[in-house]
């Protein structure tokens, strides 16, 4: 399960990095636009699960075997770190979560404890962020561009395949 997760998360955050840094506008307008801003379709689109190990898409964006080594090399101690991170975010947020639950912390106790959750949840996206700047180092501007069409033409792909259905 927690691979899973650890696996859409790293997707989620390498599309983002590779599409580019565009934001969204914040909105004001309440719950209806945090709704809209966070459904698929305001999403960028996300490449392919490890897309470098796919002949497929190794031979389309012409990623060297060298590139291929490297990118997984980042991703495997990336994934390493981010388990021991998720364990130690967890941990965090479950004591925080006892503390509320508690009734009987002091104002103190729970501004410590909710330091230390969103230091544990900083590391984790910190360390995502840095994974996926490392991958995006290896890519030619060119490969980036092209991995950003492939993740357009397979969300488009996706979402043709759920209306059919």
């Amino acid at each position: 399960m927690k691979t899973r997760i650890f696996t859409s998360l790293f997707v989620c955050i390498f599309t983002a990095a590779v599409v580019g840094h565009q934001q969204a506008p914040q909105s004001t307008q309440g719950v209806q636009d945090q709704k809209s801003k966070n459904s698929n379709e305001s999403r960028p689109p996300r490449p392919p699960f490890r897309w470098w190990t796919m002949e497929k898409y190794r031979q389309e964006l012409k990623l060297t075997a060298d590139q291929a080594t490297q990118i997984e090399k980042i991703y495997q101690v990336s994934m390493d770190r981010l388990k021991a991170q998720k364990d130690d975010f967890d941990r965090a947020q479950s004591d925080f979560q006892q503390l509320m639950k508690k009734g009987t912390a002091t104002e103190r106790e729970l501004l410590r404890s909710a330091d230390s959750l969103e230091l544990a949840r900083f590391k984790v996206s910190s360390e995502r962020t840095s994974m996926l700047v490392r991958i995006h180092s290896i890519l030619t501007p060119e490969q980036r561009l092209a991995l950003q069409a492939i993740s357009k033409r397979d969300r488009e792909d996706d979402k043709n395949n759920n209306r059919s259905r």
